[in-house]
């Protein structure tokens, strides 16, 4: 069953994708995949999502193309601050010069949180889409961040498997600041990096061309494609030059420009010369998703008869990424288009579709990275398309082209505009092209001399192929699974027989030498429990003897215990008597305190009373005398009144 990629069926016949993704698959360090416009570049982006199990991060230049390409923006993604980075650039270096006053590092200017840290570690497949317009300062930042925080700065890009996907004769990188980086790069250009020119990439580009099928207009694009243009190819091509072409009366072309100011004046001024009353139809975002990410726009201003543009590939309905139709009616939120297919007039509903801004995560658990939606958006998939620049046409299809060239101004701007009509018939000029507007960078030119030819490719695959098997074959071997290291064996030297060369003999010998060693333990190991089965045959006789006096010994201790219960038995009854002296003890010393209290009370009544009884005793003997004085005294005494 054929493999279908975004609503694209993929061609089993096309060698040059599948080799890409094979050597994807067995881990080539380095690849650059280019094309001529319409060749599968995207799809091939797509497929490789689709089909990889590698921990993968896909970065662009550009919020559009990374939205395109479902990931994020090279400088959002390490951070990296816009404008140029000269080769030992001080925010790069990880340790300052001596005596330099400026004491930051690259740990100062690029400060990462643990689990983008724990991502950038954990990358194993790197994609950058669109790298035609990535600088040759920005890939060597690339380079030099994940050398340093993977920890491995010996290695091109910190050990990752880098895919750069792009075609240079396409549009160029940014070029303001090359003043700046002229002394350094021999060109703007991703190829002029210190880490390309030291590490040389399988350059691999797609051959078969899907949008177009004349076989004379493809010769006539590749002439534009590397400034090879003859005067005959070139009245071929101006033949299409038509100034009082009108869209009014030919429906469904599209205007390339150079220039956005061109392109806005064309849409907007199509859209007031229309009749009726504007709708505005405003997009849902939510949380995260900015405007340098959007897809279309914002704010959709339409008018029934307005010329649109599809933004999303939709086989079913026949619809692909730039296919032009026109807006038929406008009810409410309904929105009617209908579009021309091989002479019948189509029909359709437009349903809105959900964009999702992604930030990649690292699942600390299964270690793996994931893509987390922080925001989305919600709106129709179609936008304006009188008019588009060539500048956001590069990747999409379109059946009929109003060429607007005449101010062209960058390299491969002309190639870009021409490819993305799909036949000849359906170009038109509304401006002449001469030979000074084809632009074609010779740097471009000469490092398209590099492409890998196909024997070094297959030869690359093999190689690839080989020390994939080879590696599961030593995995295999350290597992002990060696049916399945023998399994691996056959297929390794399928693709490469490395069974003479020294470095498997080194391997050989020192696994042999290491197995036979585990042997030798494992000899060792058996002799040693052998001994120590006989030992524990000889000590489970002296248990069998053990056994008999433990018998008796826990008869001893049987009856020791009843002994032992006994006592425990009367301890308890004298502990219970015990405290019950104790209590009687308690109420005996408060009767004790009691009567003390009542004798003191007693002794002190006592000497009262004592007291008393000497005041009596005192008073009688007072008496006694006075009763003895009064006997003693005379009859005469008494006469006479004495006391």
């Amino acid at each position: 069953m054929a493999t279908v990629i975004d609503n694209i069926e993929l061609d089993e016949t096309n060698e040059e994708f599948f080799w890409a993704s094979e050597l994807v698959k067995y881990g080539h360090p380095l690849i650059y995949l280019t094309g001529k416009a319409g060749t599968g570049k995207t799809t091939f982006l797509k497929y490789l999502r689709h089909t990889t199990e590698k921990n993968t991060i896909v970065l662009a230049y550009t919020g559009v193309a990374a939205m395109n390409a479902g990931g994020q923006t090279i400088n959002s993604f390490f951070k990296i601050p816009f404008g140029p980075f000269v080769p030992n650039d001080k925010r790069l270096r990880t340790s300052p010069e001596d005596g330099d006053i400026d004491r930051s590092t690259i740990y100062n200017h690029f400060q990462y949180n643990k689990e983008k840290l724990e991502i950038i570690r954990g990358i194993e497949l790197l994609i950058i889409d669109e790298i035609s317009m990535v600088r040759c300062d920005l890939l060597d930042v690339i380079d030099r961040l994940l050398r340093v925080y993977r920890k491995r700065e010996n290695e091109a890009f910190g050990g990752v498997q880098v895919i750069l996907i792009g075609d240079t004769f396409q549009l160029p990188p940014i070029d303001k600041e090359w003043h700046i980086l002229q002394p350094f790069y021999e060109s703007t250009f991703f190829f002029s990096s210190k880490v390309i020119l030291n590490n040389k990439p399988v350059y691999i580009e797609l051959k078969k061309i899907y949008r177009q099928n004349e076989q004379e207009f493809i010769e006539l694009l590749n002439r534009v494609r590397i400034n090879k243009v003859n005067q005959n190819e070139l009245n071929l091509l101006n033949s299409k030059f038509n100034p009082t072409f009108s869209t009014t009366e030919n429906a469904n072309y599209i205007t390339l420009a150079t220039h956005n100011k061109i392109v806005e004046s064309t849409n907007l001024s199509k859209l007031a010369d229309l009749p009726g009353e504007m709708q505005l139809f405003e997009a849902t975002i939510t949380n995260d998703f900015p405007d340098n990410i959007m897809p279309t726009d914002r704010v959709l201003q339409l008018k029934e008869g307005a010329q649109i543009m599809f933004i999303k590939n939709d086989k079913p309905k026949r619809i692909y990424n730039g296919k032009i139709a026109k807006i038929s009616k406008i009810e409410g939120h309904k929105i009617t288009a209908e579009y021309e297919d091989r002479g019948e007039i189509i029909e359709l509903i437009i349903e809105k579709q959900i964009w999702n801004n992604i930030r990649y995560s690292w699942n600390k658990e299964k270690e793996i990275i994931e893509e987390e939606i922080i925001g989305t958006c919600t709106q129709y998939p179609i936008k304006l398309a009188w008019a588009i620049t060539v500048h956001k046409s590069q990747g999409l299809t379109f059946e009929k082209v109003i060429a607007d060239l005449g101010s062209a101004f960058a390299s491969g701007q002309v190639y870009v505009a021409l490819s993305r009509c799909t036949s000849f018939n359906g170009l038109v000029l509304k401006t002449k092209i001469d030979f000074t507007a084809i632009k074609t960078d010779p740097q471009v030119l000469k490092f398209a001399e590099n492409e890998t030819p196909s024997t070094l490719i297959v030869q690359e695959l093999n190689s690839g192929k080989a020390d994939f098997f080879y590696k599961k074959v030593r995995e295999g071997i350290k597992l002990l699974d060696f049916a399945e290291a023998y399994s691996n064996f056959t297929k390794a030297i399928k693709y490469r027989n490395d069974i003479e060369t020294e470095s498997f003999k080194k391997y050989f010998t020192v696994t042999a030498s290491k197995l036979g060693s585990f042997k030798q333990k494992f000899n060792n190991t058996i002799e040693e429990l052998e001994k120590r089965i006989q030992e524990n045959i000889n000590f489970g006789r002296t248990i069998e003897s053990i056994e008999i006096q433990k018998n008796s010994q826990l008869i001893k201790i049987n009856e020791q215990n009843n002994a032992i219960k006994l006592l425990l038995d009367k301890t308890v009854e004298i502990e219970k008597e015990n405290e019950k002296q104790k209590k009687e003890i308690v109420i005996l010393i408060s009767e004790k305190e009691n009567a003390k209290k009542s004798i003191q009370q007693y002794q002190k009544t006592i000497l009262e009373q004592k007291k008393t009884i000497s005041e009596l005793e005192a008073t009688t003997k007072q008496n006694e005398q006075e009763i003895k004085r009064l006997r003693n005294l005379k009859w005469y005494q008494k006469l006479f009144g004495q006391k």
